[in-house]
C-alpha cells in the first residue's frame, strides 16, 4: 500500500490505476486515509501521434506539434495510440515496410 499527501486534498492511501473502459482514460482509485472512503475518478492517459508521412514522422506525444507536421501534407499518415509500446510498434513495422516517407507540404 502506498501513501501520498496532499495539502488540499489530505492524506489519501492505496493510490491505484485500472483499466477503464474507456481508451483514452485510466480510472484511478483514492482511499481516503481520514474517512476510508473510495473515491474513482478518471484521468486522461497520455496520448502518442505516430506520424509515418509528413513534414517529419516519428512519435509525438503533443497534438497540436503533430498537427503542424501533416498539414499541407499530401497523402500524410497518421495514427493516435494510448501505449507507447504500441506506437513504436506501429513505427517499426511502418518503417521497415518501407512506409516512412518525409514530404514537403503540397505532396513532394
Amino acid at each position: 500500500m502506498s501513501s501520498s499527501t496532499n495539502a488540499a486534498l489530505g492524506t489519501f492511501l492505496d493510490f491505484r490505476t485500472t483499466s477503464s473502459t474507456d481508451k483514452k482514460k485510466s480510472e484511478v482509485t483514492l482511499k481516503c486515509g481520514h474517512c476510508q472512503e473510495d473515491t474513482c475518478v478518471l484521468v486522461p492517459r497520455e496520448e502518442y501521434h505516430v506520424i509515418t508521412v509528413g513534414l517529419a514522422v516519428g512519435i509525438f506525444a503533443n497534438g497540436a506539434i503533430a498537427d503542424t507536421l501533416i498539414n499541407g501534407v499530401e497523402g500524410f499518415a497518421r495514427k493516435k495510440f494510448y501505449s507507447w509500446d504500441d506506437a513504436v510498434n506501429f513505427f517499426t513495422v511502418a518503417l521497415n515496410s518501407g512506409a516512412v516517407q518525409v514530404k514537403n507540404a503540397g505532396g513532394n
